[in-house]
């Protein structure tokens, strides 16, 4: 796409050619189910009436669709942004396949750090509290670490999840 930029348009000024550059990309990926001929002619259809309405996305662009470099280097800009869309929807599992490992990298890191710290005083109050609700005994917790609490936790919140939805289950049988 950069080459298009110093290729493109050449009689533009920097913003002409920017501000054209970014609305035929969205207008691309908008119309992206239609052929390049039919976007460019929607393209031209949409800026006609705008401009007949008084309120045009470019007031210089009507002059330029009598010319037909104009309207050639438009149809690439159109069919390039269709070919980078396509890419990027064939890149889609790649880069769902990389931020699912990124994630989980995160999350390892997070779990390795959390494993050499000490809990916090909120962890122990939450511990404390959970084990007086559910009548359970507590473990000493002066060796844990910040992690092994976090799982405590979560493996106390989960029994009694599950215990619930049992209770529930048995009483919805009878």
């Amino acid at each position: 796409m950069y080459y298009l930029k110093n290729t493109l348009f050449l009689e533009l000024t920097k913003n002409q050619k920017s501000s054209l550059f970014g609305f035929i990309k969205s207008f691309v990926k908008k119309h992206c189910d239609k052929s390049c001929d039919d976007i460019l002619e929607l393209f031209i259809e949409d800026e006609q009436y705008y401009y007949a309405q008084n309120n045009p996305h470019f007031e210089w662009i009507i002059n330029e669709f009598e010319k037909d470099s104009f309207i050639k280097e438009l149809k690439i800009l159109i069919n390039e942004n269709k070919k980078q869309l396509e890419i990027k929807e064939k890149q889609k599992p790649f880069l769902e396949k990389q931020k699912q490992i990124a994630k989980e990298q995160r999350k390892k890191a997070s779990e390795f750090k959390m494993s050499k710290q000490p809990p916090t005083k909120k962890q122990l109050y939450y511990y404390e509290k959970l084990c007086k609700k559910y009548n359970l005994d507590m473990d000493d917790t002066s060796s844990l670490s910040k992690l092994d609490l976090k799982n405590k936790i979560s493996e106390i919140i989960d029994n009694e999840q599950e215990t619930a939805k049992k209770i529930r289950f048995d009483k919805e049988i009878y």
